[in-house]
């Protein structure tokens, strides 16, 4: 027997001829008013994909119906059914594998005043947490500053490895959809909005809408290195969130940088977060994958016996050419954990971190001297976001690169000062090697 939920969801997608967001949700007022939509999805179609235009996603909880079984299904797609002009044996029910009651429908596209219907879907509320995501472990964990940590809805967004992919979270007081929609337009008409997501905050709605922007924002004459080129606080201003709580991880691979800010509700959209990105949505679980230079290595030391361990490190060590860190500081006072006096100064990973030692210096200063992991980016690269992300200003730097490929950066403290007092970074080839 199945298993019955009562708590139903329908999903209603559509292609609209529009291709720009807010023209497309235009068009799609009177069908969100007509069946009683309470949440809205939409996002531009691929250069490259099957189909041109916008599509979206509304989204219907109807009421549970008094059948049960596949029943429900085909009592609850009916109206749908008649309003597409499809036939009932058009729809496929069926059980998902929790058990639940499922039903599907497509096929007979036709197109009225540019809207195309593409298919109908019936389930339970349960079999829907796919289409969510959580916040990845990546994300900064600074609770002072990062305060939304809420799971989002999966959006669609097609960027390169060299485009930074923004999402902007908002929130709007409005009594439906279709007038959240409304206060909604202007950020919607922005060129580079690919994705949103608008859908009621809380179980009860409580005339509160949060709003999900994914914007792609190509980025001129950027490489994998440096994917950014340039500053992306000038981003978060845009937004009206605080200048320098963008919180980057220079040693990390592909998070960039993300800044909440808690502001009052009011019918505009007022924006609570940005989260940033490069190549793909900043929730996204999954790593990016980068293109990686290779080069032919010649490796000497081989002889009868097979490859020389030392000669095969230092071949590889070279082929890589990777840019190593060392972070020196000097501290006044008692120390728990120097790891953490590390990440203090540059927001960084325990896996990230190689060696840390420690020596007392003559003067009473203990000096922690850190070797953190090689990093696939300049030296200056690495310098710049690096002393970006730290929360002491300002440093001392000599950018760009020497003539040996070395950064460094160098902070002291007012005269006087107790903890940290000095802080030394140096980025360059093979440096702190033997």
């Amino acid at each position: 027997m199945s298993i019955i939920e009562p708590t139903l969801v329908t999903t209603v997608s559509l292609n609209v001829v529009d291709t720009r967001l807010d023209d497309a949700v235009r068009r799609c007022r009177p069908l969100v008013a007509a069946l009683g939509a309470v949440s809205l999805t939409a996002s531009r179609t691929e250069v490259d994909g099957p189909r041109s235009g916008v599509n979206l996603d509304l989204t219907l909880t109807p009421s549970a119906p008094s059948t049960s079984g596949g029943e429900v299904v085909r009592q609850v797609a009916e109206p749908l059914l008649k309003r597409f002009q499809w036939g009932r044996g058009d729809l496929d029910v069926g059980e998902s594998a929790a058990g639940y009651p499922m039903g599907f429908v497509a096929g007979r596209e036709r197109t009225s005043d540019g809207l195309t219907p593409i298919c109908v879907s019936v389930g339970a509320a349960a079999d829907t947490a796919e289409e969510w995501w959580d916040p990845p472990e990546s994300l900064p964990a600074d609770e002072s500053v990062l305060s939304v940590r809420r799971r989002v809805r999966r959006l669609p967004v097609a960027a390169s490895d060299d485009d930074v992919v923004a999402r902007v979270h908002a929130r709007l007081a409005a009594p439906d959809l279709d007038t959240a929609l409304v206060r909604c337009f202007p950020l919607l008409g922005r060129p580079d909005v690919w994705s949103i997501d608008l859908q009621p905050l809380g179980a009860d709605g409580g005339g509160v809408w949060g709003l999900a922007l994914l914007l792609v924002l190509p980025v001129v004459g950027a490489s994998p290195q440096a994917p950014f080129g340039t500053d992306v606080d000038p981003l978060a201003a845009e937004f009206g969130l605080p200048a320098g709580h963008l919180l980057r991880s220079p040693l990390g691979s592909w998070l960039v940088g993300a800044a909440e800010a808690s502001r009052p509700l009011t019918e505009a959209p007022t924006v609570d977060a940005l989260y940033v990105r490069t190549g793909v949505d900043p929730f996204d679980p999954g790593p990016v994958d980068r293109p990686v230079e290779t080069r032919e290595m010649v490796l000497r030391g081989v002889d009868e016996d097979g490859l020389d361990g030392a000669a095969l490190l230092s071949a590889i060590e070279e082929a890589l050419d990777a840019v190593r860190v060392v972070l020196v500081v000097d501290v006044v006072g008692p120390v728990a954990d120097t790891t953490a006096v590390v990440q203090e100064v540059v927001r960084i990973d325990d896996e990230d971190i190689e060696s840390i030692s420690s020596e007392i210096l003559a003067d009473g200063r203990l000096r922690i001297v850190a070797h953190l992991g090689a990093v696939v980016m300049t030296a200056e690269e690495f310098m710049r976001g690096a002393v970006a992300s730290a929360e002491i200003q300002p440093w001392e730097q000599s950018i760009p690169e020497s003539a040996d490929g070395l950064v460094t950066a160098e902070w002291h403290a007012p005269a006087g000062t107790s903890g940290i007092v000095r802080v030394e970074l140096r980025a360059g080839h093979r440096l702190g090697l033997s």
